[in-house]
C-alpha cells in the first residue's frame, strides 16, 4: 500500500502539474517484493537497459514511499522543480520516472544501516 503521506504528495504533484498543462500520469506505486523481483529480474535480462529496477528488498516501492510517473522529456526540469516543492525527490536521468522522499544517495544509507 503506497503511504499516505506520499500519495498526497504524489497527487498534490499531479494536481499541479495538471494547472500547468503538463501531461504526468503515474505508472507505479506500491509494488510486492514478487513485483520487484520479475522488474528485477526483467532488467537484468535485457543487460540492464531501459527503465533500472532495484534489487528485490531494496526499492522504496516495496515500502510504499515512490512512484513513478510518464512525462513529456522537455518538461523535466519543470516536473522536478514541482516535486521538490512538495517535498520528493526524483532520482535522475538514470532513471527518470522515479520520485521519493529521499532520493538514491540517502536511500543506499537507509538500507545499508548506517
Amino acid at each position: 500500500m503506497l503511504h499516505p503521506e506520499v500519495a498526497r504528495r504524489m497527487n498534490l504533484i499531479a494536481n499541479t502539474c495538471a494547472l500547468y498543462g503538463i501531461p504526468f500520469r503515474i505508472t507505479s506505486t506500491w509494488r510486492s517484493r514478487a513485483a520487484q523481483e520479475r522488474l528485477y529480474r526483467a532488467w537484468l535480462a535485457r543487460g540492464k537497459t531501459g527503465l533500472p529496477a532495484a534489487p528485490p528488498g531494496t526499492s522504496t516501492h516495496e515500502y510504499g514511499l515512490a512512484f513513478d510517473a510518464d512525462f513529456p522529456k522537455e518538461k523535466t526540469s519543470a516536473v522536478v522543480d514541482i516535486a521538490a516543492r512538495f517535498g520528493m525527490v526524483w532520482f535522475g536521468p538514470s532513471d527518470r520516472v522515479h520520485f521519493d522522499p529521499f532520493g538514491p544517495a540517502l536511500w543506499r544509507e537507509i538500507i545499508s544501516g548506517r
